[in-house]
């Protein structure tokens, strides 16, 4: 039995898209970088570390990957970070999941500064026990963030769902020997299809969807 949810932000709680689009068109400008077509901006939004977008993306080397993502996160914070709204359904999963004794944490790439602005803003932070994102430089992996949580948590990770949108969410839940459940309606995931390519228990076109398998377990 569960008793431990971990949550990826990005995709997952909020949809971001908006304030991270209005941040990364900003550093385009400012390092006179490739305009990106909506198309790629909508993989650059899915993909992470922001880092690892930009040098993808934008052709950036490693040293001003770095730069490029200092001046997002400045912009980001300065209002771009408030763009973002919840997807329906995820109050009413994080109230069941409180009220029925569940432990709960966010593992995040958004900088620690950044993800409690979010948490604050958007009324997440009574919900969870931990929050944890990255540090500046992106030395930490999502293996990594994922652990800290598991850590500060104290949890039994054969107790543990990790919830994503993502790959990289995935993958770190797979080498952390954790439980996964696939969400489809974020940046990364667009179909069943993508989620069963990885270890899961459940692909999740909607946040209620999460609640009735816990209702229901």
């Amino acid at each position: 039995m569960f008793n431990t949810i971990i949550f990826d932000v990005d995709g997952t709680l909020l949809d971001t898209r908006p304030g991270i689009i209005s941040a990364v068109n900003f550093v385009i400008e400012k390092f006179n970088l490739k305009k990106l077509s909506d198309e790629e901006m909508n993989r650059f939004v899915g993909m992470s570390p922001i880092q690892a977008s930009f040098h993808h993306f934008c052709g950036t080397d490693e040293v001003l990957s770095q730069k490029c993502a200092e001046e997002y996160r400045e912009k980001y914070k300065q209002g771009d970070v408030y763009k973002a709204e919840v997807y329906d359904g995820i109050f009413e999963l994080l109230d069941y999941l409180k009220q029925n004794g569940y432990k709960t944490g966010i593992a995040t790439y958004k900088r620690q500064d950044n993800i409690n602005q979010l948490s604050e803003k958007f009324g997440f932070k009574k919900y969870f026990d931990f929050i944890c994102g990255a540090d500046n430089d992106n030395k930490l992996t999502k293996f990594d963030i994922i652990s800290n949580c598991i850590k500060k948590l104290n949890a039994d990770k054969n107790k543990v769902v990790m919830v994503g949108d993502s790959r990289h969410d995935a993958e770190a839940a797979d080498k952390q020997n954790i439980k996964f459940i696939g969400v489809t309606y974020g940046f990364g995931f667009k179909s069943d299809d993508d989620v069963c390519k990885y270890s899961n228990i459940l692909s999740a076109s909607k946040p209620t969807d999460i609640l009735n398998y816990f209702s229901e377990i």
